[in-house]
């Protein structure tokens, strides 16, 4: 079960409460596995209450697959706030080993020319259907920040990561610097770590137009984990599981070609009005899977 659960039914920073809640809510669901994140400041919550939230994921008989520390200035231009963002990401690489995940996450965020921030944390949680406002900057250089920024940053946070026994994964979100399977292919090869790989987001790859099939045989075994979502092509939508277009055969056997042996989790969700259904669409989609799975084994 992904994190945008505990988003969608309760809010983007969710407080202990909240947080302990929806690994009761996971349990409720039948779910055995699922993620964690810290969101900005609110990282320091989950930290200081690791032992409180570790002992409602065990009494759950809950796995952590993945810890997400959401940390925008790790993109930052600014070199000090780079730097206390790294130590943040440090921070949340060390609860992550504490709730045995395997997995952490780091996301390539905006650009310093974007006015208007997906998924600004400062904010409630919103998709963005149309493209962010961007100014126009005389002295940005693209390509000069994907290196001294965006590669040299995540290359840190994949070392970190891997000094904690911790694989990380980037997850390419529609709008972001990282934006689809290609610029997360460039990403890969600058770094050139067998420690950094992908989280696939199935409606994310459909609102870039980007086949999941195609990304699927792109990637290959980095990929360490899958968001499962239905969409319509069209925007971003996290959508039930089978009500959508995507063509799930297709892409699970396309991960059983590539011997892909990480987990799929259920990522429906992120507007107000999918709340009320929000616990069946969890199901449905998880039954929708099983019996896909069952059907190529």
């Amino acid at each position: 079960m992904c994190w945008l659960y505990a988003i969608t039914k309760y809010r983007y920073i969710p407080s202990l409460e909240e947080v302990l809640s929806a690994i009761d809510d996971a349990k409720r669901l039948g779910f055995h596995h699922m993620e964690l994140e810290g969101i900005g400041s609110q990282l320091y919550m989950i930290i200081k209450n690791k032992g409180v939230i570790k002992r409602k994921i065990s009494e759950n008989e809950i796995k952590l697959v993945t810890f997400v520390p959401v940390l925008p200035d790790i993109m930052s231009t600014d070199s000090e706030k780079r730097k206390e963002a790294l130590k943040d990401f440090k921070a949340g690489c060390e609860v992550a080993s504490y709730f045995e995940a395997n997995i952490v996450q780091a996301d390539s965020f905006y650009l310093p020319i974007h006015v208007e921030h997906p998924y600004d944390i400062s904010k409630e949680f919103r998709y963005a259907y149309k493209p962010p406002s961007m100014k126009i900057d005389p002295s940005f250089n693209f390509w000069r920040f994907f290196e001294d920024v965006t590669v040299s940053s995540l290359s840190e946070c994949n070392d970190i990561a891997e000094d904690h026994g911790l694989r990380l994964c980037i997850e390419p979100r529609t709008w972001e610097t990282i934006s689809n399977v290609w610029a997360l292919e460039l990403l890969l090869r600058e770094v050139k770590s067998k420690n950094l790989g992908a989280v696939l987001d199935v409606a994310h790859l459909a609102a870039q137009k980007m086949h999941p099939v195609q990304c699927v045989e792109m990637l290959g075994k980095r990929i360490f984990y899958v968001h499962a979502s239905d969409s319509d092509f069209k925007i971003e939508n996290h959508l039930e599981v089978g009500t959508g277009i995507v063509d799930w055969k297709s892409f699970l056997e396309a991960l059983k070609k590539h011997g892909f042996k990480g987990c799929i989790g259920i990522d429906v969700g992120g507007k107000e009005e999918m709340k009320q259904r929000l616990d069946l669409m969890y199901i449905n989609s998880r039954k929708y899977l099983e019996n896909i799975i069952k059907e190529i084994a």
